[in-house]
This record gives structure tokens, sequence and C-alpha cells, in this order.
């Protein structure tokens, strides 16, 4: 079987990629997702709204969205918890009182 051939035409489009500058362009905003993410104040509010609405699911999901925006290694090594006890917690999503407060005060301090 032969090689397929690009058209004359197609290669002069191929040749004029074009790069728009978005900070040029009027009505688009850079926005960050990693800073809402990692806001402590709206993730607590999007849990307590969880807990108020009996969606245990909801909350543990929170919480895993809100560590994973933050390095999971340092937050475990600052709360003194080992890798297994941080891995079933977010895992199995059925902590203790005890770990989910652990994890939540390294999270903040």
């Amino acid at each position: 079987m032969g090689k397929i051939r690009t058209s004359k035409r197609r290669q002069k489009s191929l040749g004029k990629s074009r790069k728009v500058n978005l900070d040029k362009v009027k009505g688009l905003t850079r926005v960050s997702p990693l800073k809402e993410l990692v806001d402590p104040q709206q993730t607590a509010l999007a849990i307590l709204e969880c807990l108020q609405n009996n969606d245990p699911e909801g909350a543990m999901e929170m919480i895993t969205i809100y560590l994973d925006a933050l390095n999971k290694t340092r937050l475990r090594r600052k709360a003194k918890l080992s890798k297994s006890t941080m891995y079933s917690a977010l895992k199995h999503r059925n902590p203790t009182i005890k770990t989910l407060a652990k994890i939540m005060h390294a999270s903040t301090h």
C-alpha cells in the first residue's frame, strides 16, 4: 500500500496555524479553579449543605476534591497519619470522625 499524499490545498492550511493571545480578547478573564477548590470556607459551606441534605456521599466527595487539590503526601505527613489510614479514609469513604478531624486540621494549618 502506497503512502497517502496530502493535497496542496490542505498543506497550505496546515502551515498557517494561528495562535490567539487570550489576554487581548475582550470579554475573557482568566479563572483559577484551583484557587476556589482550596478555599476552606467554600469547601466548608459545600460540606455543610451536603450534610443538611442528608448526603454523606456528597460530603465525602467534597472532602476528597478538596484534598485532591492540596498535596496529599505533605498533608498526610502534617496530620501524622499512616499512608494506609489516609488511603482507607479516602478510598472507602467511611473515616472515623477522629481521622477526618486530623486530616481537615492539617489542611488548614
